[in-house]
């Protein structure tokens, strides 16, 4: 009977102890997520498109839906239904923070955009704000139609302290060195999220870049863009960070 009690005894003391092991490093960190949004519905989204699938990876599109009609709509329709998150960019792309917007044209150009694109079967979940930065007042109303936004008003922040409405962004375009197309910039910032357990949400435009270097050519061409995902890639191989879809990203960060 005394051995029973104390078998029973140290069995309830290692249980005990096995339920107050504290979790691994890698298992209470935070790992870093990164998705690309390329805005506007440009031309050119067939080539970022091809580019990203040489990566095995996906970008994000997000569309001013005034352009978007039933030819070009096949092309996105087809992205979504391979998993591709397609974003609305309002209607018209008037800028949001404007003193002279109005409630009422904000909430137009939110309903519609959205209203645009699911016409043509795509579910839209998230919005980009047209040149960046919405008004705070008008936050409130994302909420009737999207889950999440990207509306600049985080005070660059990436992390989950942050409203899912008020997200930020980070510029390819504006990052990347214009005399001789370095990512040494980019680089450091993905190295930055990765060791503070980061939302990282990449964006650009037409590819090659209409915005120009130094010398005058694009910005950011191909080459620029596929050496920004190699290097990423290299992380997720490592197994240090997650490249998603916005929707994806948003959903697995917030989780």
């Amino acid at each position: 009977m005394v051995r029973i009690f104390l078998l029973l005894c140290l069995y309830i003391s290692i249980t005990s102890c096995a339920s107050k092991k504290e979790p691994s490093t890698d298992e209470s960190k935070t790992k870093a997520i990164f998705s690309f949004i390329f805005d506007d519905l440009n031309t050119s989204d067939t080539l970022v498109k091809s580019i990203f699938d040489e990566y095995n990876m996906k970008p994000s599109f997000a569309l001013v839906s005034s352009k978007l009609d039933s030819t070009s709509a096949i092309i996105y329709k087809s992205y979504y239904d391979q998993g591709i998150s397609i974003l609305s960019h309002s209607v018209s792309h008037p800028k949001m923070n404007d003193p002279l917007i109005n409630e009422d044209t904000v909430d137009f150009e939110l309903k519609s955009s959205k209203q645009n694109i699911e016409k043509y079967g795509i579910n839209t979940s998230g919005f980009v704000t047209p040149y960046s930065l919405m008004h705070p007042k008008f936050l409130k109303l994302l909420e009737k139609y999207y889950t999440y936004s990207f509306t600049n008003n985080s005070k660059d922040k990436f992390d989950k302290t942050v409203n899912k409405h008020a997200l930020s962004r980070y510029g390819i375009e504006s990052n990347i060195s214009t005399s001789d197309h370095s990512i040494d910039k980019i680089k450091s910032r993905i190295d930055s999220a990765i060791k503070n357990g980061e939302l990282l949400v990449f964006y650009g435009h037409a590819l090659p870049s209409r915005y120009k270097d130094d010398l005058g050519n694009a910005r950011v061409n191909s080459d620029d863009l596929r050496r920004i995902l190699s290097y990423l890639k290299g992380k997720t191989d490592n197994k240090e960070c997650k490249v998603l879809t916005s929707d994806l990203a948003i959903s697995a960060y917030y989780k």
